[in-house]
Formats: C-alpha cells, structure tokens, sequence
C-alpha cells in the first residue's frame, strides 16, 4: 500500500512536492469507512485521491511522475540498453540550473507489516544515488548504491552471508544506468521484490482482462451499470489490415534509417504483425432485439468506461494502485462519482486498492463522498513550475460547501482568466475595422 510519493525536478515540478495517503487525525469520526486499517499502531491509510488544478498547473505531472517511477524500476535492468541513455529523465525545462540537474522520486509503502522508504536520484546517464530503508520503528537500511562515472558501489548494512553473497554479486553487474532494485528483482532475491509486468494501453488490458475466466459476466454486469441498454460483449482477435501492415512497414523502416542501433529490434524482417482485440457490444433496439456494434460505433462515453474497466477491477483484485488521468473524460458526472464510491466502500474494495485520479469535476467535491484530506490541488506559480497541497491546509469545516469554495477561488488552484484580454482577442479594434474597409475601386 502506498503512504507518500515524493518527487523533485520532473516536468513542471522543480521544488520537492509530496502527495500523502495517510489518513489526517480529526476530532470526528470523520468517513471512517473510507479508511484502509494497518496492522502499524494508530497509522490508517486513505483508498482515494482526487487531485484538482487548472490546465497545466501540473496536477497530471504528479501522475506521469508516478507512472514513470514504475516504469524506471520495472524496466530499467531488463528493457533499457546497457550504454543508452535514461528515457524517464525529463527535468524542469524552465531555469538554466534544473535543465541538466538530477531528478529525484521516492515512495513510501506498506508491505508484509513492515513500513519501507524506496527512492533514487538520476540524469540523463545515471543513477547517482539509491536507497531502501526499513521504517517500521527505528530506520534500518537495506542497502544503499551511490555511482559516479567510474563505478557503482552498494553498502549492505546488516545482511547476513548468505544474502551478501547475492547482493554483491548483482552489485558487480549492475549498470549505472540501471537500479540495483531492478538488478535485484531480476536475480530473484527475496527481500527486493518489482513487478516486472508492463501495462498495456487500457482498451486493451480490458480486453484482456475481459477474456479471463470468470470476467464476461462481471465486466457485462458493470458495463449494463453504466448503460442499460447494453445487453452483451464480444471481444476476438483482429488481424492488422494490409493498409495498416504497409503503414508499419514503412514507419518501421523509417525509424531504422533515423537511428538503426536505437531500433535494430524492431520487426527486423516484418514478417510478424502483432493482432489487436476487436470489441463488440450489443445494444437493445426495437422490438427488444439486441444488435452488436463496432467498437468505432460506439460513444466516446462507452468506450472511456469500457477501457477503464479492466485496470479499476485488477486493481481491486490485486490491491493495487491504479492511476486515471481526467477521471471524468466522457464519462456523465453521475458515473465517475459512482467509480469513486467503489473504492471508498470497504464492501467494494476489502482488500484496499488505492485509486489516484486528477479531475476537473466539481461535483466530486463532496464531503459526503470524499474526506477533505482525500482532495489535494495543484496550482501552477508564476515561474510556472507545479505546486501541490492538500485541502486541509484551509481547515474546512466537515459541513462546508467544497464546490462553491473551489469555484470561488478559496482555495485557489483554480484558472485566473482576463477578460480584458479575452475581449483583446475577439473584437477587433479600430485600426484593425479600418484595414478591413474597401475602397470604392476594390468593391
């Protein structure tokens, strides 16, 4: 389960900033449901997360923060070339001293009882710093990698042989441009498991998750929630069309021409094309009769809801956390507002999946719904890099209205927009209104 993601110098984010998901002590017994229990004394965990800002304020950067962070410990050992550079490196552009200095990501999380903080600095070539610590009561680390340009070196304090004999064997393979947590992973050590599974896009992880046993009838019965008019789902596997084969070939082809060592892996003699799953719906019509539409046919609504589906459900089964950015991207307020609910409910969500979404819905604002220490907004400052911060920090009160404060701009994170500039923009001035005139020789 996680408790804190920190991050530092990542897109518009140059200041540390800290999204938090343990839950804020009250005085009331404030939506107590919505709490994750622990087996860490007095320390209860939030399942949601909503975040708010105005466009580009950087609210979707905290999310594209924690998804990079996975990717890195996922793939940096087994997918990245050993001599390439680090693709997740993409620092704040916006001040001559950040554009070439480290990033830096950690987390803190709950695992087998025991609290642990996991992070790493890193450029464009190198991971210059790496630690693991166990926090359950006194601080306790497991290992810590420091790398310059010449070597990588890892202290191991504590460890017994045996697992010294392991960790220093990765050590000496690891790459600068690789974790030793991944390195780790990958040499199947016990105390330093990664996920090495890569997400697919979510149409088609649904899909997927879609044709599992057991799946049809749950993910019909939640598409029927949304849209009552549906009735069944087909999902099969389509073969790419000759178009799209040509298509390929030639972007393929492209790309090798470009940078042939970066893309040497590519379909070297395309004599393969991968298949995709086609998705087909019914839908009642007249006279009661269901009919099966294309999945272009369909609404954007349908096909949003449908693809979210298969990430939400394996979250939950799985006690994940799961990301969703713009939550309420075509879908009606009503059935965004009900996808939170799921997660809220212990009923829903017993094993307490934790979901992370950005909004722009004001009707989520709710504190029938979400706790205040569950909203969080983002707010972009004139040097534009991102801002973060809880709803507490304004210490509203458990009855107050959220969404006519926010629109209101209490608690900022909210567009500043100048009408004057607006009107600038659409009427015209007299100078312009007079180079538009025709002289009696033009008409």
């Amino acid at each position: 389960m996680l408790l804190r993601f920190r991050c530092k110098n990542f897109r518009s984010i140059r200041e540390e900033q800290e999204l938090s998901l343990i839950a804020a002590k009250t005085r009331t017994d404030e939506k107590s449901e919505s709490l994750i229990d622990t087996p860490i004394e007095d320390l209860k965990l939030l399942r949601c997360a909503a975040l708010y800002g105005a466009n580009a304020s950087g609210k979707s950067n905290i999310l594209k923060a924690l998804a990079a962070f996975r990717r890195i410990v996922s793939n940096s050992w087994r997918s990245w070339k050993p001599q390439g550079p680090i693709p997740e490196y993409n620092p704040f552009a916006l001040d001559n001293m950040t554009i070439s200095s480290p990033s830096e990501f950690e987390i803190t999380f709950l695992l087998d009882e025991r609290l642990y903080r996991y992070g790493f600095t890193f450029d464009k070539r190198i991971f210059h710093h790496e630690w693991l610590v166990d926090i359950t009561r006194n601080e306790r680390r497991f290992f810590e990698r420091t790398t310059n340009d010449e070597d990588t070196k890892v202290e191991f304090p504590g460890r017994n042989l045996s697992d010294l004999r392991i960790l220093s064997g990765v050590e000496k393979t690891v790459r600068p441009n690789s974790l030793f947590l991944s390195a780790t992973a990958q040499a199947n050590h016990p105390f330093l498991p990664v996920s090495n599974t890569d997400i697919s896009p979510r149409r088609d992880f649904t899909a997927s998750f879609f044709q599992r046993e057991k799946r049809h009838d749950q993910i019909v019965s939640m598409m029927k929630f949304a849209d009552e008019g549906i009735g069944d789902l087909e999902v099969a596997e389509k073969e790419m069309s000759e178009t799209d084969k040509k298509t390929l070939q030639v972007y393929i082809k492209s790309l090798k021409e470009v940078d042939p060592e970066k893309y040497s892996d590519l379909a070297p003699d395309f004599s393969t094309f991968p298949s995709s799953p086609e998705v087909r719906i019914s839908h009642r019509g007249s006279s009661n009769e269901y009919f099966f539409l294309q999945d272009g046919e369909e609404s954007d609504g349908t096909r949003a809801f449908f693809s979210m589906l298969g990430p939400l459900l394996n979250s939950i089964d799985e006690q994940k956390v799961v990301l969703i950015d713009e939550l309420e991207s075509s879908l009606h307020p009503k059935l965004a507002r009900e996808l939170v609910r799921i997660f809220n409910s212990p009923e829903l969500n017993p094993k307490g999946a934790q979901f992370i979404f950005t909004t722009h819905n004001p009707i989520l604002l709710d504190l029938n719904l979400l706790r205040r220490d569950q909203i969080w907004f983002t707010e972009k400052t004139r040097e534009g890099t991102t801002k973060l911060y809880p709803l507490t920090d304004f210490q509203p009160r458990t009855n107050q209205n959220i969404e006519l404060g926010y629109l209101g701009g209490r608690f900022g994170a909210v567009p500043y927009l100048d009408d004057q500039l607006l009107r600038d923009s659409l009427v015209p001035t007299k100078s312009s209104q007079a180079s538009l005139q025709f002289t009696s020789e033009e008409k």
